[in-house]
């Protein structure tokens, strides 16, 4: 009986990630349309402006999955109505304080890359997270009950209504604050639809013991989630340094150009892994899984190699002259998001046994190692740049699988010891 099992599971994962993905694939056809406005409508130094903007946002907006998200996913049926009432709370406590925290920032971060159009883009956009508690809780509900037909169908509608809407404005002249706008759009639309998503509603409620409870728990993913944000942006934050202000517009097209599309077949499967490994994990069989699951992480890592290799063709033919220098950028980059979606998946397995120490410790070692080596080769063209983002990442994924290894081995060894210590 367990064959069937087995089989039902792993078409119901495969169901999940196909939805998130096909639907990223359909926001990415409307993220080139914004790629190729912004790019036209846009210089070098505004463009980069923008991305910079962007990386900051999303350092922080990545705490976000530092809250009750986790633990709702991952609790027993039993303590689900106290997690989600608590978790409600502490959704806009943590919103509410992000907003504030990023809006704190926005004058000295200006001020570090000595770029004052940063300030208005960085404050505007923190307006966003003031809306996201309304139906945070509905989200976390509908990834514990592995519905992602609907959350990805709505996830696909707010991002091409995102994209579309930054793209007009663009057009419309309003130039780099036509971001600040999509992000508006983008958050109101997510409100709307999922304030309808097909789950039990909750409610609030408060409860010391659970609180304190998803606080501390909170409070362990809030580091893993911020080192993994910087890990996400490092090469944004560090290349706004080390690169004049025109080759690092000319990067983060590059990065637009090549990584977005990686990062969101990234961020799509992990999505969709996260409930798949926390269900296994309740029913005691995690480890039964994680062969196929680093198969299906390969099948989805070949997708960026393919797209490596489509670089020198759709380049060409979907950009301007002034941008068709970021050939080999564009595809080290792609490359570099190959060792990343492994990474991704080690830490997923990590954090659905709630090993959430281990996961911060993967996490960082990644970013200091990172952070080391783009200091080290101080790069200072676009290609050499991503050349050195594509080594450490290879880096950091090869003593993962050392580590991966000789944990591994020291286990079997263990084993054989207690074995032989048995039978005398």
């Amino acid at each position: 009986m367990k064959f069937p099992v087995l089989q039902f599971e792993s078409k119901r994962l495969l169901s999940n990630a196909s939805w998130l993905l096909g639907t990223e694939l359909a926001s990415k056809f409307s993220r080139i349309f914004v790629i190729l406005v912004l790019a036209a409508q846009l210089g070098a130094v505004e463009y980069g402006t923008v991305m910079l903007a962007l990386a900051c946002h999303e350092v922080l907006k990545l705490v976000l999955r530092s809250g009750a998200g986790s633990q709702i996913v991952q609790c027993s049926d039993q303590q689900l109505p106290e997690f989600a009432r608590n978790g409600a709370v502490l959704q806009w406590i943590i919103c509410l304080s992000l907003a504030a925290f990023q809006a704190s920032l926005a004058f000295p971060i200006a001020n570090f890359y000595e770029n004052s159009q940063l300030t208005d883009l960085l404050i505007l956009m923190a307006v966003a997270y003031t809306l996201y508690p309304l139906v945070s809780v509905k989200v976390f509900l509908l990834h514990r009950a592995s519905k992602m037909r609907y959350y990805s169908i709505c996830n696909a509608l707010c991002i091409f209504a995102e994209n579309l809407s930054i793209g007009i404005f663009a057009l419309s002249d309003f130039g780099i604050m036509s971001v600040v706008y999509g992000k508006w759009v983008f958050v109101v639309l997510w409100v709307v639809l999922f304030y309808f998503a097909p789950v039990q509603n909750f409610g609030f409620g408060f409860s010391k013991r659970v609180f304190l409870s998803l606080i501390k728990s909170s409070g362990q993913l809030l580091s893993t989630e911020l080192v993994r944000a910087l890990r996400l942006q490092l090469d944004v934050l560090v290349g706004a340094r080390l690169l004049s202000p025109e080759l690092f517009g000319i990067y983060s097209f590059a990065k637009s150009a090549g990584v977005g599309l990686s990062q969101s077949l990234n961020n799509a499967f992990n999505s969709a892994l996260y409930p798949y490994l926390c269900d296994k994990h309740r029913q005691k069989s995690l480890s039964n899984f994680i062969v196929r699951i680093y198969i299906l992480t390969s099948l989805i890592a070949f997708a960026f190699v393919l797209q490596a290799i489509a670089v020198p063709f759709y380049v060409p033919i979907l950009f301007e002259q002034q941008w068709q220098q970021s050939y080999s950028t564009v595809a080290f980059l792609c490359c570099a998001a190959l060792p990343a979606i492994f990474i991704d998946t080690h830490c997923n397995i990590l954090r659905a046994k709630a090993e959430y120490q281990y996961e911060m410790y993967v996490r960082l070692f990644c970013l200091i190692t990172s952070a080391i080596g783009l200091f080290i080769f101080n790069a200072n063209t676009p290609v050499d740049f991503a050349l050195s983002v594509l080594l450490m990442s290879g880096i950091c994924l090869l003593a993962l699988l050392i580590q991966g290894c000789a944990s591994r081995r020291i286990s079997i060894i263990k084993f054989l010891s207690f074995r032989s210590h048995t039978n005398e």
